[in-house]
């Protein structure tokens, strides 16, 4: 099966500012390619030539477009500002840097080909010490890497476009939280995916200048919260969030209206077992 990467941008022009197209360039034999509005695409094939012109706007209708439109088996999209680690023994937490990027994306490749999913994504580096397999919900060993199945999924998504376009799930229901909407809609209908917990990303802090922090504010940032829960009553509860005054996530807006998902009690509901 063909696997191609793409890299979602906006308003983050240069080389020295595409972390996750320097990270692919340095370690992997895989060439992404940036989407990126129509009027950005000048500037970007300056110094990168795989670019592509994508009339949406927002994250969300962006990777829409990009799941209607790429022509390849299994797509993984990316953020543009993500760097990679891995854990040497999956079944230890210690992480290190990732300088091959190769058996990540061929991992990415079984879980579709080899072993049916149709979604699944990275773990994020946050969190990933709690990955340590002590409940059914912290992680388990197979094919000698760390999964979850059934949880949430974000800023890194794999899938197999036909697949996920036949569920009718979609990535633009909502302006933010999109993903989430996405991921809920395929549980409910049945279809698990599968989450990578030894290969992970971390990132620049939330709302740092550029991509999803143009459009966000407190009231779009509402607006996705309420129309999840309405979505997904009986699996999404509304709350108040507050970062902490010396975290670089949320900046622009410190309080914020966030979601609880219980993402077991959803795919139970379309009839996995966990």
């Amino acid at each position: 099966m063909s696997v191609r990467i793409y890299i979602p941008t906006r308003g983050r022009i240069g080389l020295n500012r595409q972390v996750t197209l320097r990270e692919f360039i340095e370690h992997s034999s895989h060439r992404p390619f940036l989407v990126c509005p129509p009027d950005e695409v000048t500037e970007h094939k300056k110094y990168w030539k795989k670019v592509k012109a994508c009339p949406k706007k927002g994250i969300g209708p962006t990777r829409q477009w990009i799941i209607e439109n790429s022509k390849s088996d299994i797509v993984a999209m990316a953020d543009d500002d993500m760097r990679f680690s891995y854990r040497p023994d999956p079944a230890e937490v210690k992480l290190e840097r990732c300088t091959d990027l190769d058996p990540m994306m061929k991992l990415i490749e079984r879980c579709c080909e080899k072993w049916g999913f149709i979604h699944g994504g990275l773990g994020a580096r946050q969190g990933n010490n709690r990955k340590d397999r002590e409940t059914p919900r912290k992680g388990f060993l197979a094919h000698n890497h760390l999964f979850q199945d059934c949880e949430r999924v974000n800023n890194f998504h794999f899938l197999v476009p036909e697949k996920v376009i036949e569920t009718g799930a979609r990535m633009d229901a909502l302006s933010v939280m999109e993903d989430f909407h996405f991921t809920l809609t395929l549980l409910t209908q049945g279809h698990p995916n599968r989450v990578i917990h030894d290969y992970v990303w971390n990132q620049e802090g939330s709302s740092s200048d550029g991509g999803c922090s143009i459009y966000r504010t407190p009231e779009v940032q509402s607006k996705g919260a309420q129309g999840l829960h309405r979505r997904f009553p009986d699996f999404v509860k509304v709350v108040t969030k507050t970062s902490k005054d010396t975290s670089t996530a949320w900046k622009n807006f410190k309080t914020r209206e966030d979601v609880i998902i219980q993402w077991v009690k959803a795919a139970r509901s379309g009839g996995i077992e966990l």
